[in-house]
């Protein structure tokens, strides 16, 4: 079965279930690996097993028109006593479909953003074993993805127009702000306020639009909302003490993607941008991926990605004799060409291969005496894994 076949099936089994009124379905998605990283300066080689992502999903169709959905997500051979990885309820979710040009979703989703920001977590039908890096929810302990695209969003209208042969794809949204009290804003501010709550009256707001036609797709996407983030840097900079609350950030994305015959391309550009107001606190963001692949066979699928992330970020930890506290923007620019293949034995397993050099490099600029650091990380990973739909 061609590897695009195998997509739309895997698509059909997890997304379109339930077609029956008040039929209830379980399934889900999960990844498990073994990986390999050279060693680099202060930190040695390293080899280890992963179950790197499961989803479990519950799906059940409540009228013709109505569905709901739920998605709980574990991460990095999750376990609570051990302390390791993270669960997370990632969807609880209730649609409204009126036909396919237009549906309504209330409640915890994740919402529409470029080409993979949906379907992130359907680890059988992706050939990566580690995704681009923005989308690596593994990775979210030392990479923020939530910076680069939207993970939550609590009401969503989207479909499609026809115009001819091409189809006008939208979708807008609305969600939190990121300024979410949590158990540790608790525990530092002495509070005991409701957490998973937003602590302002501002939301999220956000959508795309783009356009299909015959094996072609490009959308551009976008979000606005607002952050505490960088609150405490009115010590240096000067300003009253809400000088940096509620800095305005955007983000913006771009699509594209196209079959011609075997080969396949894909790409994204995402650009975050804070309204800061202080020429020397620049902590914009970026990142770009693009996978050219080619179907060897009915089963095999080949591919080269290229990806590079820019994550630009604000530490305040040391404080001077005379009070002030230097601010260390710090940016880590991550680049890395990744080689891989993905072998579908049948419509519900895919073994993976991936690997290829990274390299990092960190620079960072202590305000307000002009010292920058900079440091740079070479070395390479290589991995083999299952993905398996259940």
């Amino acid at each position: 079965m061609p590897y695009r076949r195998v997509i739309l099936l895997c698509c059909l089994l997890g997304l379109s279930q339930g077609e029956v009124a008040g039929q209830f379905n379980t399934f889900g998605y999960f990844q498990t690996s073994f990986q390999h990283r050279t060693s680099f300066p202060d930190e040695p080689a390293q080899n280890f097993f992963s179950l790197q992502q499961l989803n479990l999903f519950f799906q059940t169709n409540i009228s013709r028109r109505w569905g709901a959905f739920v998605n709980f997500e574990v991460l990095n051979n999750f376990s609570s006593s051990r302390r390791w990885g993270s669960f997370n309820l990632e969807e609880a979710w209730l649609r409204y479909r009126h036909d396919a040009r237009f549906n309504l979703k209330a409640g915890l989703q994740i919402p529409v953003f470029n080409h993979l920001n949906e379907i992130k977590n359907r680890s059988p039908l992706l050939p990566y074993i580690v995704r681009p890096l923005v989308y690596e929810t593994s990775f979210n302990e030392f990479i923020a993805v939530e910076a680069f695209t939207p993970t939550q969003a609590f009401l969503q209208a989207y479909g499609f127009l026809s115009v001819g042969e091409t189809k006008l794809d939208y979708a807008a949204y609305l969600g939190n702000s990121p300024n979410i009290r949590s158990q540790f804003d608790n525990l530092r501010d002495g509070g005991d306020g409701q957490t998973g709550v937003d602590t302002t009256k501002t939301l999220l707001v956000g959508g795309r639009l783009g356009l299909r036609q015959g094996n072609a797709k490009a959308g551009a996407s976008a979000t606005y909302d607002v952050t505490n983030a960088f609150q405490g840097a009115e010590a240096l900079f000067g300003g009253p003490a809400t000088r940096f609350e509620g800095v305005p950030r955007i983000r913006v994305g771009g699509d594209f993607s196209v079959h011609v015959g075997r080969f396949s391309f894909e790409g994204e550009l995402i650009l975050v941008s804070h309204d800061e107001d202080e020429p020397e606190l620049n902590v914009d963001n970026e990142f770009f991926y693009g996978t050219l692949g080619a179907q060897a066979n009915e089963r095999l699928f080949v591919y080269a990605s290229y990806w590079n992330t820019v994550q630009r970020e604000v530490a305040f930890d040391i404080r001077t004799s005379d009070g002030i506290i230097p601010v260390f923007p710090i940016i880590v620019d991550i680049e890395s060409i990744q080689v891989g293949v993905a072998f579908s034995p049948n419509e519900r397993i895919t073994l993976k291969a991936q690997g290829g050099p990274v390299e990092v490099v960190q620079r960072a600029t202590v305000i307000p005496f002009g010292d920058i650091t900079s440091r740079q990380w070479d070395f390479s990973i290589y991995g083999v894994a299952a993905s398996v739909l259940f």
